[in-house]
């Protein structure tokens, strides 16, 4: 498997910020990619909840479970089923670190594998740079979203000038 990484420093408490993350279902309102997600199951988050995520780009969906949940500072989910899914397999993880009083540090990492068999390699490819624009999308989405108040649901251009790819 791949693995991709970034981070991003918010000027919030780690407690503010993992607010905005453990609500599970509503990740559209940091992740500039999804215009509508909404959860699946009765658990809102921990370890089984699900979320239905669409995208901005296609049409596309996405659905994805917790896999694992630490709370307070970060949960893993996997993507396990959506239209034109890429992956064979994927697994993120979004962790929030204090920094001081009212900033954190965000970290998020994206573990992956093509589908394709044969042309796995090529798939692989272009899914590096869409992998690493969508993480540093993200981060950068938390980050506005968290300072501002703002949502950034299906914007598609957000300022990732703030976010370092680790």
């Amino acid at each position: 498997m791949k693995k991709q990484a970034a981070k991003v420093e918010i000027e919030a408490s780690a407690e503010t910020v993992w607010g905005v993350l453990a609500d599970f279902g509503k990740v559209s309102v940091f992740n500039p990619t999804v215009t509508e997600s909404y959860s699946t199951t009765d658990e809102a988050n921990g370890v089984g909840a699900a979320r239905h995520c669409d995208l901005a780009v296609g049409g596309a969906t996405i659905e994805e479970r917790i896999v694992e949940w630490n709370e307070g500072s970060s949960y893993t989910i996997e993507i396990y089923d959506g239209t034109r899914n890429p992956f064979a397999k994927a697994l993120g993880t979004l962790a929030v670190e204090p920094l001081g009083d009212n900033r954190s540090v965000v970290t998020m990492s994206l573990e992956w594998k093509a589908k394709g068999g044969i042309f796995s390699g090529f798939l692989g490819r272009a899914l590096k740079g869409q992998n690493q624009k969508a993480i540093t999308g993200v981060l950068a989405g938390l980050k506005h979203h968290v300072e501002s108040g703002d949502p950034v649901a299906g914007r598609q251009k957000v300022d990732r000038s703030a976010v370092t790819v680790i």
